[in-house]
């Protein structure tokens, strides 16, 4: 006999009304008014309208080897150390520290035996698109990248360790303002070592690979002024 799913959620108590399962349902949203399919991440995610609140709802895939198995699946070690709520711990960390981040509004682990699927939903930030988007149109300024470089040197300052910073994971507004999303599998370190520099290595390595696939406005000055900022 199949194991019975129990759904457990995490919710901004500010947020009415109360969230249930169905809420962190792709399906759910699919053809609701409002709802945008955001062609990013693994599994993609929705761009929703959350009782007139613009909010952002991610299901959590794997990838690799292992996704082609167990695409969305993940071994169930308590809600603690389940994927959206680490996620959610970082993000309230990172806002506490005043950095430019999403505001969570709900999670959801749902347990079937030893596995659990999960979602997480944050707000929407407005006016803003994807630092690549932005490359892929025009060339920031300087100070926008030096502005860049000091608001990674402060999330690393903090001790908080994104496990994939990519300029698709950047977001832009029309005030040159950035933002940080998808703390997916972050982590809170100790101490600053290696792995600050392994975090801009993949930054780098990922303007590089979207620019081998469609042209971006960048170039080696604008990553020496990013470098620069950080290591003011």
């Amino acid at each position: 006999m199949p194991s019975a799913v129990r759904c457990h959620i995490l919710q901004d108590p500010a947020h009415e009304p109360r969230l249930e399962a169905r809420h962190f349902s792709l399906d759910y949203w699919r053809n609701r008014p409002g709802t945008e399919v955001i062609a990013s991440g693994r599994g993609g995610s929705l761009r929703i309208d959350l009782d007139g609140r613009g909010a952002i709802l991610r299901r959590y895939y794997r990838g690799g080897a292992v996704g082609r198995l167990l695409s969305d699946q993940y071994l169930w070690l308590g809600r603690g150390l389940s994927r959206p709520w680490r996620e959610w711990q970082i993000l309230e960390r990172a806002r506490r520290a005043g950095l430019p981040v999403p505001e969570p509004i709900g999670a959801c682990a749902c347990r079937s035996g030893l596995w659990y699927r999960a979602a997480l939903i944050t707000a929407f930030v407005d006016d803003t698109e994807t630092l690549t988007a932005r490359l892929r149109r025009e060339r920031l300024h300087r100070g926008s990248w030096s502005d860049l470089g000091r608001l990674v040197k402060r999330m690393q300052a903090e001790g908080i360790r994104h496990a994939d910073l990519t300029s698709d994971n950047l977001l832009i507004d029309s005030q040159n303002r950035f933002y940080v999303i998808d703390f997916d599998r972050a982590r809170i370190m100790n101490r600053l070592d290696d792995w600050q520099w392994l975090t801009l290595y993949r930054f780098q390595r990922s303007i590089h690979k979207r620019d081998s696939k469609a042209a971006l406005n960048f170039n080696e000055d604008d990553w020496q002024a990013f470098m620069d900022s950080y290591e003011s």
